[in-house]
């Protein structure tokens, strides 16, 4: 009996340390596993602060190319214009010299006409006492001569001063055309430098992004910060418009209560008839002024993406991506007012214009913006210059328009080409 509770004790140790054995096994593993876990954690956070920081670098970089390509844009087009200039004055200068050739002709006759005739013929009158008229006409012969001769002498040193001044002026047009090209090659070694920079920020931020297979989480941020953006700007838009709506009707209430006070002067005090404050009118045409089917295209390019084509398995294009090469002039498609324009993660360099009754056009992965917020634009303006700011890898436009915040097809609403 003794034997066998011993037996039993031992048995009954033997289990109990094999589950303490057990348990120090599995509580080493959970120990093991939680330290992994919180390692891939730290990992993923390190990943996302580099990718938020190369997206930071990337804004800074493209805003950099915008202000470098604006630049070398408001330089180009001063260039063109000095060239139309000095054109200009060329074919003027080629005027001026044949008009002085004509006038020297001219005076060169006239005066030999007055040595042929001489100023024998008019002491001959005198010195044989010929008639009064004769003398009198011969007078006012030679005065008209004199006087044609002063007025040709006037008219050649007026036409010898300006081509002095055209002359002057070619030579400051030259001038300017040659510190602009200067300036100019400057600027373009500047953009190329500055491009090179963005390229290798984007590498690294596409190779971020694939290792920590965030390249979806990005676009989704990206499409709800634009999302915000457009919300914001339609609220300002709103809050303006309600503004200009309120000033209107007080200059409307002004003008009639002007009216019914001079009424009422010419009536002898009676009240005018009538009291009512005129409604305001309401912007006309569905988009800009402009029918649907009649907006022309902002960029001409091959259409790459249209709007609904699925971006990613859980995400669709909201707009058109137009292929076009880099720094083509991005147009309006119709008149507005520019509402945003700034950097935007996932779309770059981006303008919004709010063309009234709800609708909103917006340009996307543009190279550089040539207005700001705040100023009016015509449909057909240049507002922008085509790029691939926004970290594409291909140049184009990125376009879309919102009715009422939310984006419709552009096609139907674009001309048809």
């Amino acid at each position: 009996m003794g034997r066998q509770r011993l037996i039993t004790s031992l048995l009954l140790s033997t289990g109990l340390m094999a589950g303490a054995f057990a348990w120090a096994d599995n509580s080493a593993e959970l120990k093991n596993v939680q330290g992994q876990i919180a390692s891939q954690r730290q990992d993923v956070q390190q990943q996302q602060q580099q990718v938020k920081e190369l997206q930071q670098q990337l804004a800074k970089d493209e805003k950099a190319i915008s202000a470098l390509a604006r630049e070398l844009n408001q330089t180009r087009n001063r260039l063109t214009e000095l060239e139309v200039n000095l054109a200009r004055l060329d074919r003027e200068h080629r005027e001026l010299n044949q008009q002085s050739e004509r006038q020297q002709r001219l005076l060169a006759e006239q005066l030999r006409a007055a040595y042929q005739n001489g100023r024998h013929d008019y002491l001959k009158l005198l010195l044989n006492g010929q008639d009064s008229t004769d003398i009198d006409r011969l007078l006012h012969y030679y005065a008209h001569l004199n006087q044609a001769r002063a007025d040709a002498l006037k008219e050649l040193a007026r036409t010898r001063e300006q081509l002095a001044d055209n002359r002057r002026q070619a030579e400051q047009s030259r001038q300017q055309l040659n510190q602009l090209l200067a300036r100019q090659q400057g600027e373009q070694q500047k953009l190329n430098d500055q491009q090179a920079k963005r390229s290798d920020t984007l590498k690294k931020l596409n190779a971020n992004l694939e290792q920590g297979n965030q390249r979806l989480t990005s676009l989704q941020q990206a499409a709800n910060q634009l999302e915000r953006q457009i919300k914001a700007a339609q609220e300002r838009a709103a809050r303006e418009q309600a503004a200009r709506e309120k000033a209107e009707r007080e200059r409307l209430e002004r003008e009639r209560l002007a009216r019914e006070r001079a009424a009422q002067q010419t009536a002898g005090g009676q009240p005018s008839a009538s009291g009512r404050t005129p409604v305001v009118a309401k912007p006309s045409g569905n988009f800009g002024g402009l029918a649907k089917g009649s907006l022309p295209w902002p960029l001409n390019g091959q259409l790459v993406h249209r709007f609904g084509a699925a971006r990613t398995s859980q995400l669709s294009w909201k707009g058109l991506l137009i292929g076009a090469g880099v720094g083509q002039e991005v147009k309006a498609v119709a008149n507005g007012q520019v509402v945003y324009a700034d950097w935007l993660n996932g779309f770059g360099m981006v303008m919004v214009i709010d063309h009234g009754k709800g609708y909103m056009s917006l340009y996307g992965h543009n190279q550089s913006l040539l207005q700001g917020p705040g100023d009016r634009v015509s449909a057909g303006q240049a507002i922008a210059l085509s790029g691939e700011s926004g970290g594409q890898s291909r140049s184009g436009l990125y376009f879309e328009i919102r009715y009422q915040g939310q984006a419709i097809d552009p096609l139907p609403w674009l001309a048809r080409r």
